[in-house]
């Protein structure tokens, strides 16, 4: 079986814009993806389930990829610079519902009401890796996760800096990486993020920030030479 989602004899992923250059779909897909998150930002949502998950993910992606919204019927990696080019090991296609379902059952295990706000981002830190483990789609699972865990935040009377995770990219998915190394797994970075990503008083950004990012509360995250890698179709 071969990657079914790549334009034959290519490694680009087959999209409705008609691409068939893989820097050009990186751009489009960037751009669109962009756009329709300020959208689904605007539009509000609050259906925090599996269900909830393809529901962002096709709002995301459903301008690029036919398959938008729906779990990858291939097995995937991504070789990880921050893992000496290993694999965090995804869900296999077969097992995405019910690996996702038990990531639901245990965070819904959690009276989140009831916590700090420096508990309510560890407990996110913890709990949210399982679901981008999962990966369960073919791409895009980070950009999912960050848009799902936004809403979960502010559903719970909290707010979030969306430019402080969209400034450090890089780091925000190493965090993800090293907490999702099964008993190996590191969560001190994604909880020192989120601690400072999660708010009580609303984010306000002045010309300057927004220009440079250069506040202590950026400055300190380092997205070292993080570069993007592709999945790729394993059997």
């Amino acid at each position: 079986m071969n990657d079914l989602y790549l334009i034959e004899n290519s490694k680009v992923l087959k999209n409705l814009l008609g691409i068939k250059e893989e820097e050009e779909l990186d751009v489009a897909e960037a751009e669109l993806s962009r756009a329709n998150m300020m959208l689904l930002y605007e539009n509000g949502f609050s259906d925090f389930s599996s269900n909830g998950i393809c529901y962002i993910h096709k709002e995301l992606f459903g301008d690029v990829y036919e398959w938008a919204g729906q779990y990858r019927k291939i097995n995937i990696q991504k070789r990880e610079k921050i893992l000496a080019g290993k694999s965090v090991w995804y869900s296999n296609n077969e097992d995405i519902e019910k690996d996702l379902e038990t990531a639901w059952k245990n965070i819904n295990a959690v009276d989140w009401d009831k916590l700090s706000k420096d508990q309510f981002a560890k407990n996110v830190a913890r709990l949210f890796p399982a679901i981008w483990q999962v990966h369960p789609f073919r791409e895009g699972n980070t950009r999912t996760v960050v848009m799902l865990i936004t809403f979960f935040v502010e559903h719970y009377g909290y707010y979030f800096d969306q430019e402080l995770i969209s400034a450090n990219a890089g780091y925000v998915r190493n965090s993800f990486v090293l907490a999702s190394l099964g008993e190996y797994s590191e969560y001190e970075d994604l909880e020192t993020i989120l601690c400072d990503a999660i708010c009580t008083e609303p984010v306000e950004y002045s010309a300057e920030e927004a220009q440079d990012n250069k506040t202590e509360k950026y400055s300190k995250y380092d997205n070292g030479d993080y570069e993007p890698t592709k999945h790729e179709y394993i059997e």
